[in-house]
């Protein structure tokens, strides 16, 4: 044998094996616990080893060419029909009307007994007998050939209706790409099979129709795994998910370039210009600014945050956006990078402040409720104490004959009046003041801004003459609120909301037989 001769053996052959065996080797890596990768891992490694098996049969003398391609490349041969129809029954779901105890076994039957009986030494197989042409130990051409690739035709035939009976009763869409994937790799293989198999080349081309079929079938794997996602890597899976998540997700570089971005993500930060993007860039105003670099030192202290919380300027109305933040600050030799995941809680913020302020206001006044009044006003005694701060006044108050004004005008009239008197309540009173309704005509407020009792006694005779001076009006009804007003005086009267409610509570009636006894 020349040295010619031998480099186009390695050529035609062993390149052919070594890329069907490494593709394999990366099919398998992908996801080892999948039956489609590894099915399709075997079928290409047999396709590897029937390339290893013409090149071991060419560098043999012509009178082994029979046994060789009878008993190795017959036995690889079948295993690759067997392999490929436990592929194409699983792929089409057909599985499922097979009982457990026969399947997957009922596809090696044959080759288990092709085996059995080739080490028994039984011609089952037709050994097909060869001549030399050129290069190449070729069959001839006789009716054992032609049974042999006329058998293997018919089987492509029942492999493309397995197929097609699994598209009919399918309706996920990515399973469907797929069996119309492998209908037509199959129906390739067929054509070829049929236009090259049944024609004598002689010298011109290899031997064996299998070659080409390995090849082709190779390419159409290839295909898949790289641009149709039917074998889908690792990288390609998680990119999948990285844009089809609901949740923004981005990647900067420590000098906060977005290095990607998904589809949501660009929606919230609106980004359709994807060149020069940098997050400072999409946060324009200074409080913005402001609270992404604290968030970017928090991340750099800590290396994680979860569900960090960021009030934002809204950039499109008015108010703030609320983002709910998960991320990882990640340091790789000199490559520092950051991966956060953003989500809009806007809506869950409004509504926990909604529930929030219903719990702790009075629906009709707007004003704290008796809950809030007491939780806060016990908060304030304790930090008195601590503190040995000054004076503060608790005052009790009630609306005198407001059950006249209701029997008289009606409730909703009433309700008015409510509403107006927690108007002047709230005018006359500090943001830092604690006024609350009560229930009924009762109200309450604590307040400690005054320096001296003189102040506080020239803020109370101003009350008394804002509600003395001025009338509840509505349509042509006059009505003059007057509140009775108690007063007890912390901590000279007490230290706890129930002594200092007791005495306003006491000092409050006293007011009310005083105005009694004025008219």
């Amino acid at each position: 044998m020349s040295i010619s001769q031998l480099c186009i053996y390695l050529a035609v052959y062993i390149m052919p094996a070594l890329y069907l065996f490494g593709l394999a080797c990366v099919v398998l890596i992908q996801q080892s616990r999948r039956l489609e990768n590894r099915l399709i891992t075997a079928i290409l490694v047999a396709y590897s080893f029937l390339y290893f098996g013409e090149f071991f049969r060419h560098l043999l003398p012509i009178e082994y060419s029979s046994t060789v391609s009878g008993i190795g490349l017959g036995l690889i041969g079948l295993l690759v029909v067997c392999l490929t129809l436990h592929l194409y029954i699983h792929v089409s779901n057909l599985y499922i009307y097979i009982p457990r105890i026969v399947y997957p076994v009922v596809f090696y039957v044959p080759f288990l007994i092709m085996l059995v009986a080739q080490i028994l030494h039984w011609r089952t197989i037709p050994f097909i007998s060869h001549e030399s042409r050129g290069f190449w130990y070729v069959p001839i051409y006789n009716e054992e050939y032609y049974i042999v690739l006329t058998s293997s035709a018919m089987l492509n035939i029942m492999m493309v209706f397995i197929l097609m009976i699994g598209l009919r009763k399918t309706v996920n869409l990515q399973q469907r790409k797929l069996l119309k994937f492998l209908i037509v790799c199959t129906l390739v293989v067929f054509t070829l099979k049929a236009s090259m198999g049944y024609l004598n080349f002689g010298e011109h081309i290899p031997p064996y129709t299998f070659l080409i079929e390995g090849i082709v079938f190779s390419i159409f794997i290839s295909f898949s795994f790289l641009h149709n996602d039917l074998l889908p890597n690792i990288s390609r899976r998680y990119r999948t998910l990285f844009d089809i998540s609901p949740i923004p997700i981005m990647i900067l570089d420590n000098n906060l370039d977005i290095l990607e971005i998904n589809k949501q993500g660009k929606f919230l930060l609106n980004i359709s210009d994807p060149t020069d993007m940098n997050l400072m860039k999409y946060a324009r105003t200074k409080h913005n600014k402001k609270l992404l670099r604290k968030l970017i030192e928090q991340l750099q202290l800590k290396g994680t945050l979860r569900d960090y919380s960021l009030a934002l300027d809204n950039l499109y109305l008015d108010g703030r956006i609320h983002i709910s933040i998960d991320a990882k600050y990640v340091v790789t030799g000199k490559e520092r990078i950051y991966y956060a995941m953003l989500r809009d809680v806007t809506s869950e913020v409004e509504k926990e402040k909604m529930i929030m302020h219903m719990a702790y206001h009075d629906v009709l006044t707007d004003l704290h409720n008796r809950a809030f009044f007491v939780t806060h006003i016990n908060k304030k005694l304790v930090e008195m104490s601590q503190k040995e701060a000054g004076e503060a006044y608790f005052v009790l108050l009630d609306l005198n004959q407001f059950k006249i004004i209701n029997d008289s005008f009606g409730h909703s009239v009433g309700d008015q009046v409510l509403q107006y008197t927690a108007e002047v309540l709230k005018d006359a009173t500090n943001k830092n003041d604690l006024v609350a309704r009560f229930g009924g005509d009762e109200f309450v407020l604590f307040l400690d801004d005054f320096k001296t009792r003189e102040d506080f006694d020239g803020w109370l005779s101003q009350l008394r003459m804002t509600f003395k001076e001025k009338n509840f009006i509505y349509n042509d009804i006059h009505i003059k609120v007057i509140p009775s007003i108690g007063i007890a005086y912390c901590p000279e009267q007490g230290g706890s909301f129930e002594d200092l409610f007791h005495v306003a509570d006491l000092n409050m009636y006293a007011d009310k037989e005083s105005l009694k006894s004025r008219k």
